[in-house]
């Protein structure tokens, strides 16, 4: 037997096989030392992911680069079929509607006014406010000053007390309040035009290609919409005529209304005031988008 493959039992001092686990004379347990395991290679680090190449980076780099402007400008280009096309139309005078109204009646609600929103799916929108609520305004003081209390801190806190306490209370009580709330449905839709082309340029809340692209949609149909009745009012006279005609549940519309009755200015004049406040929405939203993108850079 090959000494190589043996081992002497311990008690008995016969030669066993390598394989036996005990003596065949006497029972032994063998003692021998535990057979040696293949040799195992030094374990090598596991292979991370391959850094991207340069060139893929510059591409990725590119691309988030024209994304924003490539959904902006889609946005542009759908937004006339939205408008046009009769039952996408009528969907978009609908939300349209719907963000308007809301406007007039979050700015009234800011007063003091409770208001609600009124629309009929025949063509007529409109949001009436009662009487002002001093009792309203207070408490509505009480959670700003409460609410600049908890969220700030240092200079700013004290600014945020002072509009609290000063600033709202003298614009909720001036007439300035009733010119915010005839001026808050359209500030609503150019609002809102800006969060969607914001949210459009940003990537919108879920990052999907659906989403930015209706963002854009709805952002330039709004701003289209805001323009084309401004620039209407400013320079044609049969505009004019039909924007006096055609006040929802037979209503004088709002810029005539901020015109004659609060700031005794020409039509032409508000209409060039909002015309104003539409052109500055997309500088607004890529401010924004800017800000947003510095700020998830920095975090």
């Amino acid at each position: 037997m090959s000494k190589a493959l043996a081992q002497a039992c311990s008690r008995c001092r016969r030669e066993c096989r390598e394989a036996e686990l005990v003596c065949g004379l006497c029972g032994n347990l063998l003692r021998r030392e535990p057979i040696a395991a293949v040799a195992s290679t030094p374990a090598t680090p596991r292979p991370g992911p391959a850094a991207a190449p340069v060139a893929t980076l510059a591409h990725r780099a590119s691309r988030e680069r024209w994304e924003p402007w490539i959904y902006l400008g889609l946005g542009a280009l759908t937004a006339p079929v939205f408008a046009l096309t009769p039952i996408l139309g009528y969907m978009g005078w609908f939300l349209a509607s719907l963000v308007h109204e809301m406007g007039h009646a979050g700015i009234a609600w800011l007063c003091g006014m409770p208001s609600f929103p009124a629309i009929s799916l025949d063509g007529h929108a409109a949001a009436m406010h009662g009487d002002q609520s001093k009792l309203l305004v207070i408490c509505i003081a009480l959670t700003l000053a409460f609410f600049a209390w908890q969220k700030f801190g240092g200079w700013l806190r004290w600014a945020g007390l002072a509009c609290a306490g000063c600033a709202y209370p003298v614009f909720a009580f001036s007439d300035f309040s009733e010119i915010a709330h005839l001026l808050g449905g359209h500030g609503g839709e150019l609002l809102f035009a800006t969060l969607a082309l914001w949210k459009c340029l940003d990537g919108g809340f879920t990052n999907s290609r659906l989403e930015r692209l209706l963002y854009g949609t709805v952002g330039w149909f709004l701003i289209a919409r805001n323009l084309w009745l401004c620039w209407g009012l400013m320079m044609s006279r049969s505009a004019r005529a039909h924007y006096h005609s055609n006040g929802s549940f037979g209503l004088t519309n709002d810029y005539i209304r901020v015109a004659e009755d609060q700031l005794n200015w020409r039509l032409e004049s508000v209409a060039l005031l909002m015309l104003l406040a539409a052109l500055l929405v997309l500088p607004a939203a890529l401010g924004l988008a800017r800000l947003s993108r510095g700020i998830r850079g920095g975090a």
